[in-house]
């Protein structure tokens, strides 16, 4: 009888110490999961306003290029007026 009741409680023993263990399995694995979340919607957001400078610069570059682009065809439109003695039509978008 002692052998029997010895024998049952190791194996209760046992499953506590497995629970114990699964529960502290859980609870870590659950805290790895919030810092990973919060990693990720860190980098995206990192990532999402990385894209949003890139596109920034590159309008920066294309409209720069189209001021300089505007202004050389300025001259160039003026120069034409000069030479021929009248003005030419008006360019749209003046002062944009």
């Amino acid at each position: 009888m002692i052998a029997v009741i010895s024998a049952t409680m190791e194996v209760v023993t046992e499953y506590a110490d497995q629970r114990t263990e699964l529960e502290e399995k859980i609870r870590s694995l659950e805290a790895e999961k919030a810092s990973l979340l919060a990693g990720i919607a860190s980098l995206k957001e990192k990532i999402a306003t990385c894209e949003l400078e890139k596109s920034a610069t590159q309008l920066e570059s294309e409209v720069e290029a189209l001021r300089t682009e505007k202004a050389v065809l300025d001259e160039k439109a003026a120069a034409y007026e000069a030479e021929a003695g009248y003005d030419l039509p008006p360019t749209t978008a003046e002062g944009v």
